[in-house]
């Protein structure tokens, strides 16, 4: 194998974004497919050198073929993309039955979720999973936030009046709380984005708007508004995701995913700032739609971090070899 064909399938296996097995079996095929064609032209005279270049020149670009496969692959059927959108359905008619007070409704809907995530994980994470698995990822997130609030409260209150309104075991419970549920949080997504960091991205799309909506009442402004009109926007929102998602699985190319997400997650947390009588503000709504799409994006800081640890990897292995 030349220099310039271990450098297209390593380009190759790591723009294509498949599932392990997936990608294998695409290089496997694709690399016989290059063994045949160079095969064939050098039977008629041809240096094994020249056919490589005429082969892969003939095939288009890395960055094209992963393309091709990424979109062949991973576009959704009717059935996986219903099994996908089904959890955003679900809690539009749990807001829209004005369900969503029930403690009952919400633990309910909870377990369904986590359930059918850790079966989605044993099944190898089919893609019609991720919307569940986002899901799974609300609780920790807010009671984080929560955790964060009590410390950046008990430490404003030392500067501002020289004492802790609660206990110190309190706040090194918080402490070690935020750092064991971070911890727990950045696994879960670099396990789930290891694959492809876009459909992490969808999985944490409606994080966002359920950490505006729930710290907007965590604030006291829940007996200002209207359930009804909580209800409805809410509602409206949930359908949003539902017809985002199903967007998401039917459309294959990944940019116009990526391009999806990006609009969609700053738009969903402005249509609650508007729903909820503006919220707390102007600010607080640029700091939230900020923070929508840096959380949003995360998961592509580990898909770099791979993509580096990979390279480096394949550098050493080509030098050994060089050497050898």
């Amino acid at each position: 194998m030349t220099a310039s064909q271990r450098e297209f399938f390593a380009e190759l296996d790591s723009n294509l974004h498949l599932a392990r097995d997936e990608q294998a079996e695409i290089l496997h095929e694709l690399r016989d497919h290059v063994e045949d064609e160079v095969r064939e032209l050098q039977e008629a005279g041809v240096s094994r050198r020249d056919a490589y270049s005429h082969v892969l020149k003939a095939l288009g670009s890395s960055q094209e073929i992963a393309s091709y496969f990424y979109e062949v692959h991973t576009r959704g059927s009717w059935y996986h993309t219903a099994l996908a959108v089904l959890p955003h359905l679900l809690l539009a008619l749990l807001f829209l039955l004005h369900l969503w007070t029930n403690l009952f409704w919400l633990a309910s809907m909870l377990v369904v979720a986590i359930a059918i995530s850790v079966l989605g994980w044993r099944m190898g994470r089919p893609r019609w999973t991720y919307p569940w698995l986002g899901y799974c990822l609300v609780v920790p997130i807010v009671s984080w936030g929560l955790a964060m609030s009590a410390v950046g409260y008990g430490a404003w209150s030392v500067v501002s009046r020289g004492e802790l309104p609660l206990g110190l075991p309190i706040y090194f419970a918080s402490f070690l709380y935020v750092g064991i549920s971070l911890w727990v949080v950045i696994r879960f997504v670099s396990r789930v984005a290891r694959p492809d960091w876009v459909m992490a991205s969808l999985a944490v799309l409606p994080i966002p708007f359920l950490a505006y909506w729930f710290f907007y009442f965590y604030n006291g402004e829940l007996g200002r508004q209207p359930l009804r009109d909580v209800d409805s926007s809410a509602t409206i929102v949930f359908l949003i995701l539902a017809v985002t998602t199903a967007v998401f699985f039917r459309i294959g190319r990944r940019l116009v995913r990526l391009a999806l997400l990006v609009i969609a997650a700053p738009s969903m947390v402005i249509l609650g700032w508007l729903s909820y009588q503006g919220g707390s503000g102007y600010m607080a709504l640029f700091l939230f739609s900020a923070v929508s799409l840096a959380l949003l994006l995360s998961p592509a800081l580990f898909d770099l971090r791979r993509r580096r640890m990979e390279r480096a990897l394949r550098d050493l292995d080509w030098h050994q070899e060089i050497l050898g």
